[in-house]
């Protein structure tokens, strides 16, 4: 028996370790009562899901690849993000990832507020979100606001990320104070770090600041009325900023400096109406800027192929969208993918859409009905649904001459609120076979989930869009 016990004990342990890892939902407060119980209970691949409330903690994780995440990421809701608060309480950073935590670690949907970033160099923490020790986390739709940073190091009071390939997504950071980065301090060797699809505004300081890292890209980021510079590039190399608008600063828009000529990029931005200048460098750097609008850059050395010097007409000074007639429409790099109208990239955050309806010449190639999700998702307050309708069995009319098996049918697009009240028809007409693109404007409409609805010719299709304001 003991033979028997022997032999069997290795392929016990084996099957043991080849069984698949099985993640679990952890509940706060349901059923640990602070979000560091559940943080400190939890295995690699789980989530802790955070029920709307106010958290006075400054949590860590410790080390471990988790989600930690509000009901946003399980109900597509954005208020669900406002309603869900990390308050640090001015103790210490609100939330720290610093411990080699893995790609797949996340902070997802919430409010961090109230941190406090101290220490003199090189013991640095951030405020709202620390990130360090070569942690690899993404962090996305939250709002990061009010937490500041004191002491000589004085940097990093929204987001201090020294550590390579972060993502910080989604984001909107604001009214944090500190004098280096009161919005976002990258530095220190974050290296392929990125910053995407952002709002960084009104910080008491610089917006964000780079330094002595390389391969970071700030794409599709709005970056307006921070304290001081928009953004400061220092000792850095191979920085991107595409598609971005920094506008209203109270300085410089952007200023680069280094010692060792190196290069900052920027492709399809505007920089305009900053407090001293739209750019400012040093002798030794070099900066190239291509497809942007960039004030008072006439003549200068960084000003290049398809830059402008002109009034970007913006529609507001909330999103800084285009206006109609604007220069940026269609004056981006002919080379960038093209916007979701099928047009050449727009410089700046936020795209022109042209049209609302493109029909499709060879519609006999249209086999099938369908409705795409809208883009961009979530969007602020203009999205674009497309859809395409085949040769439909339900018609009415003849054939078109235009092309073969085409038909036209009665088309209905309509937007309903999470109660199915209705809240717009954007479509109601007789529609050929054929690609379609409808633009919808959330004017006056509160954020949260809408849901639109596409009837053809026998076919229904429902799709969930999310307005984030």
């Amino acid at each position: 028996m003991k033979r028997f016990i022997r032999m069997l004990l290795p392929a016990v342990f084996l099957a043991l370790m080849l069984r698949p890892a099985v993640s679990t939902t952890l509940h706060v407060p349901e059923t640990f009562a602070t979000i560091q119980a559940a943080i400190d209970s939890s295995q690699n691949g789980d989530t802790v899901l955070v029920a709307p409330g106010e958290y006075f903690e400054n949590i860590d994780f410790h080390g471990k690849g988790i989600v930690v995440a509000s009901h946003f990421i399980t109900e597509n809701d954005t208020s669900f993000i406002s309603q869900t608060i990390i308050n640090g309480n001015r103790d210490s950073s609100t939330v720290s990832i610093e411990n080699r935590e893995p790609e797949g670690t996340e902070l997802v949907g919430f409010s961090i507020t109230n941190g406090l970033g101290t220490g003199d160099w090189p013991y640095v923490r951030g405020g709202g979100v620390h990130i360090s020790s070569n942690a690899k986390p993404t962090i996305r739709y939250c709002y990061i606001f009010n937490n500041e940073c004191e002491g000589r190091s004085n940097r990093g009071a929204g987001i201090y990320l020294n550590t390579p390939t972060a993502w910080i997504r989604n984001c909107r950071i604001y009214n944090n104070t500190s004098q280096s980065g009161a919005g976002i301090m990258i530095g220190n060797g974050a290296n392929g770090s990125y910053v995407d699809s952002c709002e960084v505004f009104s910080n008491n300081g610089r917006g964000i600041t780079i330094t002595y890292s390389k391969n970071v890209f700030i794409s599709r980021t709005l970056i307006k009325n921070n304290l001081s510079w928009g953004l400061r590039n220092y000792q850095t190399d191979n920085v991107h900023i595409d598609h971005c608008t920094i506008v209203g600063n109270g300085e410089y828009g952007l200023f680069h400096t280094t010692n060792n000529n190196d290069t900052l990029y920027i492709n399809n931005s505007v920089l305009f109406g900053n407090g001293i200048d739209s750019i400012g460098v040093d002798a030794d750097t070099t900066v190239i800027a291509t497809y942007s609008i960039i004030e008072s850059g006439r003549d200068k050395v960084y000003f290049q192929e398809g830059c402008l010097d002109t009034i970007p007409l913006f529609a507001d000074t909330t999103s800084y969208r285009p206006a109609a007639g604007s220069p940026v429409i269609d004056a981006g790099d002919p080379s960038s993918p093209r916007d979701p109208d099928s047009t050449i990239a727009d410089m700046g955050v936020h795209y022109f859409p042209q049209a609302t309806a493109i029909y499709e010449q060879d519609a006999g190639r249209i086999q099938s009905f369908h409705l795409e999700q809208n883009y961009p998702n979530p969007f602020n307050p203009i999205t674009t649904i497309s859809y395409q309708l085949p040769v439909l069995s339900s018609v009415e009319g003849p054939a078109l001459s235009g092309g073969e098996g085409s038909a036209v049918s009665d088309v209905q697009l309509t937007v309903y609120n999470v109660l199915g009240q209705k809240i717009q028809t954007l479509v109601n007409e007789k529609q050929p076979t054929g690609q379609y693109r409808v633009t919808f404007t959330a004017s006056g409409l509160a954020s949260g989930v809408y849901f639109y609805r596409l009837e053809a010719g026998g076919h229904t299709a429902i799709r969930k869009m999310i307005l984030l304001r």
